[in-house]
C-alpha cells in the first residue's frame, strides 16, 4: 500500500520562536487543512485532534511526508 499525500502551503505566519505553517493535505479520499510548527524541526500541535478519525497508519505517513515537505521548504531558503 502506498500512500501519498500532496501538500500545498496556504499561509506562513512568523511568531517570536517558530514559524506557523497551515497547509492544506490531501490524497485519494481525503483532504484536510493541518496546522505545524516549525523550529529547526516539525511539530504537529493538537496532533490527535487535527487528524481525528484518520487510520493509525495514515496518520504516521501523513506527518513523516509532511515533515519533510516543510524540512525541503525551508533549507531552500537557506
Amino acid at each position: 500500500m502506498d500512500i501519498r499525500f500532496n501538500f500545498k502551503v496556504l499561509s506562513i505566519v512568523e511568531e517570536q520562536w517558530f514559524k506557523c505553517y497551515v497547509v492544506q493535505c490531501s490524497s485519494e479520499k481525503f483532504k484536510r487543512i493541518i496546522k505545524a510548527h516549525y523550529d529547526g524541526s516539525v511539530y504537529i500541535p493538537d496532533y490527535q485532534q487535527q487528524l481525528v478519525a484518520m487510520p493509525e497508519l495514515n496518520r504516521t505517513v501523513l506527518d513523516i511526508q509532511l515533515a519533510s515537505f516543510i524540512l525541503k521548504r525551508e533549507k531552500r531558503k537557506v
